[in-house]
């Protein structure tokens, strides 16, 4: 019973946060007892309100449980899509080092797969983001090179162009319709000619489609 009232009180603190934003970034410490507590609810509860208040205490705190053994990995997942969404350069790049660390990823898999999505904001164009995710589209996990290529359309950075036109002879399905995808949302017409091809000759109808119709918002 005892523990089930420190969760309701931790979770209506950190609802107070959320909605208080970052003038209650003094409280910090409390949201960090919360966080590195073993009660999930209330951790969760802390991240969301730790990703609110804006501060390099509470991204670092972040950073900190993310890289941390032993967390829920769930958890941390929900910590790298809330850091996601903040447009700052310190945490873009913060969130690019996950991405590359091999050891944090070979323990969870998943985390690339999320940090690759969180980095998709066009907030990141012309960043460092853009050039760790083409060094990955040659990654072993397939879900992996998905979400890369999906998140490079997302940010739009002209630069991934001729990486994602080479993604169009990829072998598997999921590679090709989302670098059609990707490079109608980056619009540049270097791709045209490529889009063309597949267009008019390609064997998959679904892939054919929809190059077909990722030109006609070109033109």
């Amino acid at each position: 019973m005892k523990s089930r009232k420190y969760t309701i009180l931790a979770l209506l603190f950190a609802a107070w946060l959320l909605l208080a934003g970052s003038a209650f970034a003094d409280r910090v410490d409390e949201l960090l007892v919360m966080l590195h507590g073993r009660d999930r609810e209330a951790q969760l509860a802390a991240i969301e309100a730790l990703s609110r208040i804006r501060s390099t205490r509470s991204e670092d705190a972040l950073f900190g449980f993310i890289n941390r053994k032993g967390e829920d990995w769930r958890l941390k997942i929900q910590a790298i899509r809330l850091l996601g969404e903040i447009e700052d350069p310190y945490v873009a790049d913060r969130l690019v080092t996950i991405f590359n660390d091999p050891f944090l990823n070979d323990t969870c898999p998943a985390l690339q797969w999320n940090t690759a999505q969180a980095l998709g904001n066009k907030f990141n164009r012309g960043t460092r983001a853009v050039d760790s995710l083409i060094d990955a589209l040659d990654s072993d996990n397939l879900l992996v090179r998905e979400a890369v290529v999906q998140s490079l359309g997302r940010i739009g950075d002209p630069k991934a162009v001729p990486h994602l036109i080479i993604a169009l002879d990829d072998t598997r399905f999921s590679i090709r319709f989302s670098a059609v995808k990707a490079l109608e949302q980056i619009g540049d017409r270097v791709a045209i000619p490529f889009l063309t091809k597949i267009a008019e000759g390609d064997a998959d109808p679904y892939i054919k489609q929809e190059a077909l119709s990722a030109l006609k918002n070109f033109r």
